[in-house]
């Protein structure tokens, strides 16, 4: 049989990489005594399949995976075996039995992810000052930005504009003045990824204050798309 499941990582998960992300719910998988199904051949893996990977550091309320099991069971069966054995890093919100086997993969289907950014400027900033930068990004035909690669001082110039699709920006109140939160759906998966932290700087060339830090960032969802358009979950992507 074949679940989808929905979970967040949590602050205390943050610094795993999405190496050790997968490593963590195989142990879970195995602590719980689930009959986890693994593929053929010399070096068998478990099957377990995750949405997208997320960055080291950031935290979710919406990260997805595909486990198979060699045994039909109930729901209430696997939360009865899993909720015990995960430990603090994780969360699991939801899940669903996946009748159709020939379903697309996770990976294969996202889209959209949707986050959310707290942002410390070096200098107090107004609403007025946030809201002209938004409305200069949305004018801008070309948004650049460098993106380096791992371990390297190699970097290519990438147009971020085409890949951004909402940005909402406010000052943060009940602070020093010098903090924003940033909500923004961006594009997502195979087709190509707009990293959270790019949008900050896409605002920075349209004349937002500059940033000092980005303190936090958040994903919020991550979304297939369905016939019309309309972002709708993996969970809501499968019968």
């Amino acid at each position: 049989m074949l679940i989808r499941m929905q979970f967040r990582k949590t602050r205390a998960g943050r610094f795993l990489s999405h190496l050790d992300l997968m490593h963590t719910w195989e142990r879970v998988i195995r602590r719980s005594q689930l009959p986890l199904g693994f593929t053929q051949g010399f070096n068998p893996h478990p099957k377990m399949n995750f949405a997208s990977a997320l960055a080291v550091g950031t935290t979710s309320d919406a990260e997805y995976m595909d486990l198979e099991f060699t045994e039909d069971l109930t729901l209430d069966q696997i939360r009865e075996a899993l909720f015990p054995a995960i430990p603090p890093a994780f969360e699991v919100t939801d899940m669903k039995i996946v009748h159709d086997r020939k379903v697309p993969s996770l990976m294969s289907i996202i889209q959209r992810a949707t986050y959310t950014l707290r942002l410390e400027y070096v200098s107090e900033v107004t609403q007025a000052e946030l809201d002209k930068a938004v409305e200069a990004f949305w004018q801008m035909e070309q948004n650049l930005i460098y993106r380096f690669k791992k371990d390297s001082k190699d970097k290519k110039t990438v147009n971020i504009r085409p890949g951004v699709y909402t940005i909402a920006l406010h000052r943060e109140e009940g602070t020093d003045n010098k903090h924003a939160v940033l909500e923004i759906v961006v594009q997502s998966g195979n087709d190509g990824n707009i990293r959270p932290e790019e949008v900050a700087y896409g605002l920075m060339n349209a004349g937002m204050p500059l940033v000092q830090q980005v303190v936090r960032i958040h994903r919020t969802g991550l979304y297939a798309l369905d016939d019309d358009g309309n972002m709708i979950t993996p969970l809501q992507a499968v019968n």
